[in-house]
């Protein structure tokens, strides 16, 4: 006849065993006519023990200091829907472009898990001039994700943060203040991100007119000369 154990061993923690036993009634049925004892410790092999005194903790992946690897300009906006990132490889600059509706910043995140997911298998220094972005990105590197009711930035937000957790590399995301004093090369490459992500700037059209008059008071040009010069009709010169 089967009878039950005099004593069941668990290396497990007291605390953590009686919280299971509360929330699990598989657990609750297994042991309900159980009249034995049970005791919590861990075996006695050494690397076990080692384990119980030992505080584990898993090597960060985002780094305070640059790192050895590509450098990467993301810029995104929200006007234009463009996500870009940019580098330059050798003497040649190479551009990635996505797009993605909605505000700057969502652009942004956008661009910024695009050159996460190019980038997945090297150390990475990434530049962005978003304060949003750069603080979420450092922050990924050991948190858990919170479901947000945006359904837009939830999964923007989880690609990136599925992209940090796969990495084995680590990565640098240094948030740069736009149109400041910086060496030449991050100043050239966070300049060319904001140009491929905005459109051109459109500068005013001359006056044509107040050209002409402006020559013709200097000048004394006649009409035809006006007219040839300045692209005027018959009647506007």
């Amino acid at each position: 006849r089967a009878a039950d154990p005099a004593i069941i061993i668990l290396p497990v923690e007291q605390e953590h065993f009686e919280w299971s036993l509360t929330n699990s009634a598989p657990l609750q049925s297994a042991l309900q006519n159980f009249s034995g004892q049970i005791a919590y410790h861990l075996p006695s092999h050494k690397l076990l023990q080692l384990a119980k005194s030992t505080s584990l903790t898993l090597r960060p992946k985002n780094s305070q200091v640059p790192v050895q690897g590509p450098t990467v300009f993301t810029n995104g906006s929200g006007k234009t829907g463009k996500a870009i990132v940019t580098w330059k490889e050798e003497s040649e600059w190479q551009v990635l472009e996505g797009h993605e509706l909605g505000s700057a910043q969502l652009v942004e995140l956008r661009a910024v898990a695009m050159a996460f997911q190019q980038f997945s298998q090297v150390p990475l220094n990434l530049v962005t001039d978003s304060a949003y972005v750069a603080d979420i990105t450092q922050r990924f590197d050991c948190s858990l994700l919170k479901e947000v009711n945006n359904a837009a930035l939830f999964s923007l937000l989880k690609t990136l943060w599925c992209a940090i957790q796969v990495r084995v590399h680590p990565y640098y995301i240094p948030h740069i203040h736009s149109h400041t004093n910086l060496p030449v090369f991050t100043t050239e490459g966070n300049a060319r991100a904001d140009m491929l992500a905005n459109p051109a700037w459109v500068a005013p059209q001359p006056d044509k007119i107040a050209q002409a008059k402006a020559s013709h008071s200097f000048f004394h040009q006649s009409a035809h000369t006006l007219q040839k010069q300045f692209h005027l009709t018959p009647t506007e010169s």
